[in-house]
């Protein structure tokens, strides 16, 4: 009898029962599902493609990993999206920044260390480009350029409560490793450093066996 391997399959019954597996359609018809997707993709069936949530699996949780790095060491992360949720969420959080974007925003912001886009189109992925930003495509229709794939609807009301709940516990973690950080910086500054005892030339310890003394003059 095969075992099945069972560690996640609650999170992806919860991805395939929110209609987690489709591919968002794009608001501007002309973009079209790049041949970089398709390894990523189980197939087409009308005008709806499907992700392989399994393969999507990999690049969610590396990609909630990155972020949670970037947090703890003090990094900047960016939100692209015409979603304000984002900038609800993270109102207090000075290392998370959101913009609505426009022509030209992506390109007048300031570097930061990760950018989510989301509501991806041609111009604001050229953009982020152009900067060479380390890119997250939440929902994006191609993988060319980005370095972490979030293959998942989240325009299902339900995946985008996980979708955001996943991004603030992750950010709190990370907040958590650079407080803890933070405060063993602190300690050892509080300590110093001991003092360093000088060794006389030529003194050699009276517990230093004649061996080991010939060994360090062959050195």
């Amino acid at each position: 009898m095969v075992k099945r391997n069972t560690a996640h399959v609650d999170l992806l019954s919860l991805f395939i029962g929110s209609s987690g597996y489709l591919v968002p359609r794009p608001y501007n018809e002309n973009v079209k599902i790049s041949k970089t997707m398709h390894p990523y993709l189980l197939g087409k069936r009308n005008i709806y493609y499907f992700y392989d949530i399994e393969k999507s699996l990999y690049g969610i949780r590396a990609t909630l990993e990155v972020l949670k790095n970037i947090i703890g060491n003090g990094g900047e992360v960016l939100f692209v999206s015409d979603s304000p949720v984002f900038k609800f969420v993270f109102a207090n959080d000075p290392n998370v920044g959101y913009l609505k974007w426009k022509r030209t925003a992506i390109a007048k912001s300031k570097d930061v260390d990760l950018v989510f886009l989301s509501d991806i189109e041609t111009e604001n992925l050229v953009e982020a480009c152009r900067k060479s930003m380390l890119l997250v495509g939440v929902g994006s229709p191609t993988m060319s350029k980005m370095s972490y794939p979030f293959n998942l609807n989240i325009e299902s009301t339900l995946l985008a409560h996980w979708f955001f709940s996943a991004i603030y516990t992750t950010c709190s973690r990370g907040n958590k490793v650079k407080e803890n950080l933070s405060k063993k910086a602190q300690l050892s500054s509080l300590l110093g450093k001991g003092p360093i005892k000088k060794v006389k030339k030529g003194v050699i310890s009276p517990l230093r066996s004649k061996g080991a003394t010939n060994l360090r003059n062959e050195i």
